[in-house]
């Protein structure tokens, strides 16, 4: 039996049938954070699986009116890959992806970001920005604010930035943020892909090479539905002001939520590393840095930050 059948049940279901004896299938099941005994796997009482109706629930009207797809995914592989299949075709503004399983999901620089079943959550959005090309690059910075609005709004307080596509908690990795741009039109469509621990850190933690940090570790009892919900919605304000005003609106909230901000550091990129004091970030999105040979900065599709 493939796992991805296992999912399947347990989605619909919360419980599915298993061969006891299939010892390959219960590691796997176990590695993504599901129960097992006996013939069945299972879901524990305590355990929210998405709902639509809920997400839709925590939209302000204006989300509510743009988001005319919201789909929901038993498993899928990454649902970046997916909305940017979807978008080097045709249109996805208006179209939200989740999945409870996500197996093989992408970060910045190639980096995997796998989701355990029912546990975290694996978003992105399809999302129209009337806004040059080379604006949109700041996007991923406006939606780390984004998150951190969504998260305050459930109760989780004190997260920081890290330039340009993580949110920490504690300097721990809360959350990672990819943006991409499935084709150049005017105006761009572009899909921001959001990976959230809430619940299942502890399992991300086991394949990765940083520290994680969970969103139950502030609020035991949230509701995944709930923060979907409050992270299209906060995705949707943001990028829309961002699309009317541009980024230097945003800049000064950026700054304040960057965890780097007035710090020393070292910036990698490619073969050249370079340190320097973090000065804040540009009206572009760019990261400034002062150096020993003055102020210079960096765009986000070519450094690492570390501190």
């Amino acid at each position: 039996m493939e796992i991805e059948s296992v999912f399947d049940e347990l989605a619909a279901r919360r419980v599915a049938t298993v061969d006891p004896a299939d010892t390959a299938l219960l590691r796997e099941l176990a590695a993504a954070g599901v129960s097992s005994d006996g013939n069945r796997a299972y879901l524990a009482d305590s355990v929210e699986l998405l709902s639509a109706e809920r997400i839709r629930a925590h939209l302000a009207p204006p989300a509510t009116e743009w988001l005319r797809a919201l789909e929901l995914a038993a498993h899928i592989p990454s649902t970046n890959t997916e909305l940017v299949r979807r978008g080097s075709s045709g249109s996805i503004d208006g179209t939200a992806l989740l999945a409870e399983a996500q197996t093989a999901g992408r970060g910045r620089r190639g980096r995997s970001w796998r989701s355990p079943f029912a546990r975290n959550l694996a978003l992105s959005v399809g999302i129209r920005i009337d806004r040059g090309l080379v604006e949109v690059g700041a996007v991923s910075l406006v939606v780390g604010v984004a998150v951190a609005d969504a998260l305050a709004a459930v109760g989780v307080d004190g997260v920081a930035l890290k330039w340009p596509n993580d949110v920490l908690l504690e300097g721990r990795k809360l959350s990672g943020i990819l943006t991409e741009l499935p084709r150049a039109v005017a105006p761009p469509e572009l899909v921001v892909g959001i990976g959230i621990n809430v619940g299942g850190a502890a399992i991300v933690a086991r394949e990765v090479d940083q520290g994680v940090a969970d969103v139950t570790e502030r609020v035991p009892d949230v509701s995944r539905n709930r923060l979907a919900g409050e992270v299209i919605d906060s995705v949707f304000d943001r990028c829309r002001r961002f699309e009317r005003e541009g980024f230097e609106p945003l800049r000064s909230a950026y700054d304040a939520l960057h965890g780097f901000h007035g710090e020393t550091v070292r910036v990698v990129a490619g073969t050249e590393s370079v340190a320097g004091v973090v000065l804040g970030v540009a009206a572009d999105g760019a990261l400034r840095l002062r150096t020993a040979s003055g102020e210079r900065r960096f765009s986000g599709g070519e450094v690492s930050l570390r501190a």
